[in-house]
């Protein structure tokens, strides 16, 4: 990376409802954000205001009614590349992350598509990629059923191989607009591209000019082999789920050696996603975790729990604090680990075994930065300090105001740090915000190499 790891990666994800499936409950949470241009702007100008990196906006194929007590983000997701747009005309320095699902996609649609954003933008689109999980989006786009991940893999990549001929179907210079003369394309630089692959016959040329950044970059996350394997052949960045330190470490030397297998440098930035809760005090913080936390509406079972921390907690009293619990004492490994992290997200000593049950199925035991501003900045220092990622993307549990506290509260401690830029500088596009160079056009490469 071209600041050489200096300065942490700081995304803001919209989860329009909140991420955490209660969070929409509370009183001073917006429920109807998805739809709501004011609430929608306002985040975009306060990530904006906390020059943040990049704006992220997932999406899905599939609304999943059932699913409103475990994720309600399944139910409702704004259209990612409208959304985008929108973000792109209320604001004027953040990244923009779209989404697409490739699996249920055109190339030619969605090349066009984000070349056109990242004029409207002047380059600051990249395009997140996901092949999809769920079976149901089959339906909605006359299939019998869903693909496997061999073969969502396999379109994938050649998906992005005809996005990117697109791309370059115009020639950075192509657009002569000489009005003296009467041109206004040089035509010897417009070009079809005449793909003709396994799952795509396209001809080109694209109807739009060059992205101002060549390529638009791209994101992906995924765990399995295919989704390694593409990432590192085609991602300029790699979202990553955060796992416990010594085997985060592990899991980014590994992501970022795969790199070379593909004439690639480690310089494919990883960043995982952070829900965070901060207030101006630590105790409020944990105060506001707990609140959330008992608006739950889906069951906190404790045979889950009983099978994480390898106890038997058949017969306890779910409301049994868990210094109460004789089973609990003396636990060591990673049972304890769990036990120790739930009583730091509440702020407890000893959170009942509801809360506990609560917290693992939220969280499957990984820590959650709750805190003062001072203490989240302290678990992002750690985490880039020992390089078990390079940025975080926020998820905060509701909206807007997490969002606020966050860039109030912990973004000028990570600047007094050193460790986030204090203003935006002199990049302009998603490129450089990451040090990602612009692709060499491979038609204005082979016209210099011919000559």
């Amino acid at each position: 990376m071209s600041d050489d790891r200096r300065h942490v990666k700081l995304g803001f994800s919209i989860w329009a409802s909140g991420f955490h499936p209660a969070g929409w409950r509370l009183p001073e949470a917006n429920a109807h954000g998805t739809f709501d241009r004011a609430f929608l702007r306002q985040t975009a100008e306060t990530a904006e205001r906390g020059k943040l990196d990049f704006y992220f906006i997932g999406d899905r194929v599939v609304g999943l009614p059932a699913s409103q007590h475990e994720a309600p983000n399944e139910v409702l997701r704004p259209e990612a590349l409208t959304t985008a747009a929108f973000v792109a005309a209320v604001t004027s320095r953040i990244g923009i992350v779209t989404t697409v699902n490739t699996t249920y996609a055109d190339p030619y649609t969605i090349a066009r598509a984000t070349a056109q954003l990242d004029h409207l933008s002047d380059g600051r689109i990249a395009w997140n990629i996901v092949t999809g999980k769920n079976e149901e989006a089959a339906g909605n786009f006359g299939r019998a059923s869903h693909w496997d991940a061999t073969k969502r893999y396999e379109w994938t990549s050649e998906f992005v191989e005809v996005a990117r001929a697109l791309w370059d179907s115009w020639e950075d210079d192509a657009l002569v607009a000489d009005k003296t003369g009467g041109t206004f394309v040089d035509e010897r630089k417009v070009h079809r591209i005449d793909y003709r692959g396994q799952h795509f016959s396209v001809d080109g040329p694209l109807n739009i000019a060059r992205p101002p950044q060549g390529h638009v970059p791209i994101l992906h996350a995924g765990s399995s082999e295919e989704s390694h394997e593409f990432g590192a052949r085609y991602a300029d960045i790699r979202f990553v789920l955060l796992k416990d330190t010594p085997e985060a470490k592990v899991y980014y030397r590994e992501t970022k050696g795969r790199l070379a297998a593909y004439g690639r440098t480690e310089d494919q930035p990883l960043v995982a996603g952070l829900p965070v809760y901060v207030a101006e005090t630590a105790r409020e913080a944990h105060a506001k975790f707990r609140e959330i936390q008992h608006l739950t509406v889906a069951e906190a079972r404790l045979e889950p729990l009983s099978a994480a921390l390898g106890v038997d907690l058949a017969g306890q009293r779910p409301e049994a604090p868990i210094d109460e619990v004789p089973a609990l004492a003396g636990l060591t490994g990673r049972p304890a680990l769990i036990l120790d992290r739930a009583r730091h997200a509440y702020g407890d000593a000893s959170p009942t075994l509801r809360e506990v049950a609560l917290f693992l199925k939220r969280t499957h035991g990984k820590q959650v930065a709750v805190g003062s501003g001072a203490q989240v900045a302290d678990y992002i220092e750690e985490q880039f300090r020992e390089r078990t990622v390079d940025g975080f993307i926020l998820f905060p549990p509701y909206l807007p105001g997490p969002l606020d506290a966050f860039v109030d509260l912990v973004v000028p401690e990570l600047q007094r740090r050193g460790l986030f830029r204090t203003e935006y500088g002199s990049e302009r596009t998603f490129r450089e915000f990451f040090g990602l160079r612009k692709p060499e056009n491979q038609f204005t490469a082979a016209a210099m190499a011919a000559a």
